[in-house]
């Protein structure tokens, strides 16, 4: 019977997570009509006979759980902003929910409002100078308002489904504001951690690790600096720089072994009380209470359910198999909240869990002994290798060592000390808690120095499988029927790579960098990389679609001109990624290439890589430009059969010039000059390279209205097709017979994808 148990749960856990491969949500008529089928065909499965109990049970199941998370994601989805309010300005009242945020720009905060027709929870952002802006606060705020949308890219962060995880129904930015008097009682508690959050500054100020107290006292992690993000990232560790369920579950412990040490210090109440369930229950509640410290947010709700689900379990008084308590736990995570079915923290936490379970043979007594905790380690690590891989492309080789140092002393120091500072008015607890992290960083910078994480090619989807069954028999007991074969069946993850491109041929790839330009080009043996975006575009998407793409070094990087939404990335690029070369129209004086030789870009420059020809257009030698965009780099990318022209920022001067001087050809692709900007694409221009097809990079609702109708309907007039980064994501070009283009949101499509 506890196997048709453990299979009903599973049954229902596969039915929630399909929906979040959708590429569309049924309609809701036909989930009402599956809900019904699903429960009939679930009792029908009670009582049936042995024949027909599995089928029926298990398929009711699965279509209860897909029909209900399918209605859950409508109800989401309809608390989004409508399209007829995009880019309206709306007055609004409500209130700032959580701890608001500041940058360089101005200031981030969530806005939870009641007026009608308006999303209940807003991402605002209040650029430049504003009013003292604090958690709790009630406004009336006149918004400018955008549905959800984020960049899409191979390998990049998916905005849209974070949105929609969180609630967050529009983003908008602030044209005024007016204070309303009074506090929101709902966010009382905001106010207190925004209080903590504060004193902790004050108590380490410019310690570069008071971002990190912050997090792990009010689960505020946004000031921990991106340095070590990237550090414990390597390390297999960036849980330990967040209050997760980790945290949630130690500090359970620690107040349940205080507990037992006290009662039973006492004799009198030893003998009225049943210790463990006092223990248990005091254990839960200091959980609880370290989860509304941290703000319950979506991740520390579901670690305190799973807490709860566990205590519960234990104090039923029955013998309950681990692994029935793991399903059982992970079926009422996702019942709670079926979004979090897409969710990668989600998905490593429960895996770090079974492995450690797995190991134990599926007991929930404790391994003990230093070898063991060497053990776990392992497990832990093993069990999330696939996932890692497959999600990130990174193989944390050091993730063992660095648990095994780091998680004891951010346990049983960091967090203690950091939840007793706030108690302690001379600040000496947060100092020590501040010089043990500092500690921890160190032993991570050595760990990571000894065992660097390589980025790797994430696998095929398909070789999860025999990776996740290759895990389990590496973690069986010695002596398992089949152990030996865990090695070959994580071969296939580890050793199948996506074919290269094929010589002669040339992959390019327009990247979704919002409101800028950037371009990477590869042939069999060499990578080009054409401009770099906005600052903050080469963290947040090349770098990721570089690691994606399996990509480690640049043979070449053209910066066409210095204007920062082609040029911003330089600095983050260079100090990442290593670059044979550097071309481009940068002046001097720009701080990235002062220590690095660069070559200009100039007509007539021309090379082969794996029978792919390269040829620079523009500007001409010796040429002064009046402008930086009138000197922008012109790359034209051609082979038998297939032609593209990167025409940058060049105006329509430049374009007349450049038809007489090349006699311009015939494009299969161009990008069209400045975004589609008014300023380019001249009749003549787009007459003579007539392309078949043209793609405008260019942000989404940006403020410089580009592509500028009239040159949409330019290209449109001379027969060519279009495609848009805002719209449609990076747009990928396979050079061939025939030649393949497509959006990144058509080829990798989700239900949660506005345009």
């Amino acid at each position: 019977m506890s196997s048709l148990y453990s299979f009903a749960l599973l049954a229902l856990i596969a039915g929630i997570c399909a929906v979040a491969l959708l590429p569309a949500l049924p309609p809701a008529s036909v989930l009402l009509a599956l809900l019904p089928c699903g429960a009939a065909l679930t009792l029908a499965g009670a009582c049936a006979g042995p024949r027909w109990r599995w089928a029926c049970t298990l398929a009711g199941l699965a279509l209860l759980g897909f029909a209900y998370a399918s209605l859950r994601a409508h109800v989401r989805l309809a608390d989004r902003l409508s399209t007829a309010d995009e880019g309206r300005v709306i007055f609004a009242e409500g209130y700032i929910s959580g701890l608001p945020h500041s940058d360089r720009y101005g200031r981030s905060f969530v806005f939870v409002t009641a007026t009608p027709d308006l999303p209940r929870r807003i991402a605002v952002h209040w650029y430049g100078e504003h009013p003292e802006v604090i958690a709790a606060s009630r406004w009336r705020l006149a918004l400018k308002l955008k549905r959800p949308h984020g960049q899409q890219n191979p390998g990049g962060f998916d905005q849209e489904a974070w949105m929609l995880q969180q609630g967050l129904g529009a983003s908008a930015t602030v044209r005024m504001g007016t204070r309303l008097p009074g506090l929101a009682w709902q966010a009382r508690g905001d106010q207190l951690r925004a209080q903590i959050a504060a004193r902790i500054q004050r108590v380490l100020p410019g310690s570069p690790y008071a971002g990190v107290i912050v997090a792990e006292a009010v689960g505020d992690r946004r000031g921990v600096e991106p340095d070590l993000w990237e550090r414990f990232a390597a390390a297999g560790t960036s849980h330990l720089l967040v209050i997760s369920g980790l945290h949630i579950a130690m500090v359970a412990g620690l107040v349940s072994a205080l507990t037992g040490w006290v009662l039973r210090s006492i004799p009198a109440i030893t003998q009225r009380v049943r210790l463990p369930a006092w223990r248990l229950s005091c254990g839960w509640v200091a959980a609880l209470g370290y989860s509304a410290l941290a703000g319950l947010s979506v991740p520390t709700q579901r670690a305190v359910l799973m807490l709860s689900i566990a205590v519960l379990c234990l104090l039923s008084g029955r013998r309950w198999a681990a692994g029935t308590i793991w399903l059982l736990t992970l079926s009422v995570v996702l019942l709670f909240d079926p979004l979090a079915a897409g969710t990668a923290g989600l998905w490593l936490s429960f895996l770090a869990v079974g492995g450690l379970l797995w190991l134990g043979g599926n007991r929930m007594a404790p391994l003990k002994g230093w070898r063991n905790l060497g053990r776990t380690e392992i497990a832990a690590t093993l069990a999330t290798l696939p996932a890692l891989l497959y999600l990130f492309g990174r193989l944390p080789l050091a993730s063992p060592l660095a648990n095994a140092l780091a998680v004891p002393l951010v346990s049983l120091l960091v967090v203690p000390l950091t939840l007793l500072g706030l108690l302690d008015p001379t600040g000496y607890a947060l100092r020590a808690a501040e010089r043990v992290f500092a500690f921890t960083d160190w032993l991570i910078t050595q760990t990571i120095a000894w065992l660097p994480a390589p980025w790797l090619t994430p696998p095929p989807g398909w070789t999860l499988l025999p990776a996740a069954l290759g895990i389990l028999l590496a973690l069986a007991p010695r002596g398992a029927p089949g152990r030996p074969l865990a090695l070959f069946m994580l071969l296939p993850m580890f050793t199948l790579q996506p074919p290269p491109v094929t010589a002669g041929e040339f992959r390019a790839t327009v990247i979704d960098v919002g409101q800028g330009l950037a371009v990477l080009v590869q042939t069999r043996e060499h990578t080009l990389l054409f401009d770099t975006g906005r600052p903050g575009q080469a963290q947040r998407t090349i770098l990721p679609l570089l690691r994606r793409y399996g990509i480690a070094a640049l043979d070449t990087l053209v910066v066409s001109h210095a204007d920062s939404d082609h040029a911003g990335g330089v600095a983050a690029l260079l100090k990442t990624v290593p670059v044979s070369e550097i071309v481009g129209s940068l002046a001097p004086d720009v701080p990235a290439l002062q220590q690095r030789a660069q070559q200009a870009c100039q007509a007539g420059q021309r090379w082969d890589w794996d029978g792919v020809q390269f040829s620079m257009l523009w500007p001409p030698p010796d040429t002064v430009a009046a402008d930086d965009n009138a000197g922008s780099c012109v790359l034209q990318v051609s082979t038998a059969h297939t032609r593209i022209l990167i025409p940058a920022d060049i105006g329509k001067a430049q374009e007349a010039e450049l038809i007489q001087q090349h006699a311009l050809p015939r494009y299969d692709v161009v990008v069209a000059g400045h975004h589609g900007s008014r300023t380019s694409s001249s009749q003549d221009f787009v007459h003579a390279t007539q392309p078949q097809w043209v793609i405008y990079s260019a942000g989404y609702l940006n403020r410089f209205n580009h592509p500028h109708p009239e040159i949409e309907q330019r290209y449109a007039a001379a027969g060519s097709k279009a495609l848009r980064t805002d719209l449609d994501g990076a747009i990928i070009i396979d050079s061939g017979q025939p030649m393949r283009i497509h959006g990144w949101r058509d080829w990798r499509p989700h239900y949660w994808f506005t345009r």
